[in-house]
């Protein structure tokens, strides 16, 4: 059976959110009116990504410089990719998020794997947030939901990994899911009925995949 790993990146293969870690050295102020709102769902994740990452100041180098600080990955994450299973990484952060956080681990992935919002660095030190993979209705920027919905053209079964909000439409649609305990994509799981794998770091997932052989 030909299969693919779609997979989450904050709080999923990392361990903290990389736009959240990254605004409370920066702007933690902002940070904390963004999360009241979000929590008030007066904020989608399209508006509260692109209007903290917006409120900085730096150049491309600095920027992927400080995005990588005090951001711990999982360790089996390393691990996974080593199984060799084709797999695409599926964010609502940005590319800019991802890339060098991988890369301090040694890991290595294509931009054309990443699913994720982008970042313009201008001459004047200002940032903007664009969103190449959005749609209409997209609430997060990327519409992860036609992500999953191309691979499922392509491959006999489609995985999902991930933890939260944005991750909602993917599981309606992916063949399998693995959520991560105690998280909201569990919480949705439970009360939409979606069947579902818990776990708690790639440790879990490795273990599954190797025992069980999806």
């Amino acid at each position: 059976m030909k299969k693919i790993f779609l997979i989450d990146f904050d709080k999923t293969i990392s361990f903290k959110d990389s736009t959240d870690t990254l605004m409370e050295a920066h702007n933690y102020d902002l940070l904390m009116d963004y999360q009241r709102l979000f929590r008030a769902k007066k904020l989608r994740v399209r508006e509260y990504l692109k209007g903290l990452l917006e409120s900085l100041n730096m150049d491309e180098a600095t920027y992927m410089d400080e995005v990588s600080k005090n951001l711990p990955l999982d360790p089996h994450f390393k691990e996974f990719v080593g199984l060799g299973y084709d797999f695409r990484i599926v964010s609502a952060g940005t590319y800019f998020n991802i890339i060098p956080n991988l890369k301090k681990e040694g890991i290595l992935v294509p931009k054309e794997h990443i699913y994720s919002n982008d970042i313009a660095f201008k001459s004047d030190g200002s940032l903007e947030v664009f969103f190449p993979h959005e749609n209409g209705d997209s609430r997060d920027g990327i519409c992860k939901r036609t992500v999953v919905e191309k691979y499922k053209k392509i491959y006999d079964q489609v995985i999902f990994i991930g933890d939260g909000v944005s991750d909602f439409d993917c599981a309606d649609v992916a063949d399998f899911v693995f959520a991560k305990v105690g998280l909201r994509l569990a919480n949705y799981c439970e009360e939409n009925n979606i069947p579902y794998i818990p776990y708690e770091s790639f440790k879990d997932i490795n273990k599954y995949i190797l025992t069980n052989k999806i």
